[in-house]
């Protein structure tokens, strides 16, 4: 009979899932900021925004395999701080990230189908649509950004409390290795 523990630490699948995340989260926010800076009737502005595309769309699909392979394994215990108003933010936080990583992903991808941007970015056909902002998604999708900006600083910044104030070595929960 084998017993049932609880890890110390995530599974490697995980951790790769979880730093996946974070570059590809990264690299759609230096693209997106990179692309926004050109204006849409220049045609340099194409190869920008396929890159910010095809990153939104494998930020989804991470996201998505990262949340069910974390609903059906092990993790290790909540990391507590021993203030229940700051666990409870923290459990918080971690959710809200999924949510707001994945809500940026399909916020873009329904900008850019109902502005028609694969047929352009993609195929060479038709042009950028002068404005984007006639769209909602475009609306929600600038909203989000900033929103999961201030959650992943909350998330950085709850992690360094964790190591470096609280001492309880939470970095070592996230990297691969032993």
């Amino acid at each position: 009979m084998s017993r049932s523990t609880t890890p110390s630490r995530y599974s490697p699948l995980m951790v790769a899932f979880h730093w996946l995340t974070v570059l590809l989260v990264f690299a759609a926010f230096v693209a997106g900021k990179f692309m926004s800076r050109i204006p849409n009737d220049d045609a340099s502005k194409l190869a920008p925004l396929a890159i910010h595309m095809i990153i939104g769309i494998l930020t989804l699909l991470t996201i998505v395999a990262r949340f069910v392979v974390r609903m059906r394994t092990p993790q290790p215990a909540y990391a507590s701080t021993g203030s229940a108003l700051l666990d409870g933010l923290g459990k918080f936080v971690h959710y809200a990230l999924y949510l707001f990583v994945f809500l940026i992903a399909a916020s873009g991808m329904s900008l850019s189908i109902q502005a028609g941007l694969p047929q352009t970015v993609f195929g060479g056909v038709g042009s950028l649509p002068a404005d984007f902002f006639d769209f909602a998604a475009r609306a929600l999708h600038g909203f989000i950004a900033p929103a999961l900006f201030l959650l992943i600083l909350l998330h950085i910044g709850a992690a360094f409390y964790h190591q470096f104030a609280l001492k309880d070595n939470l970095f070592a929960r996230m990297r691969f290795g032993k």
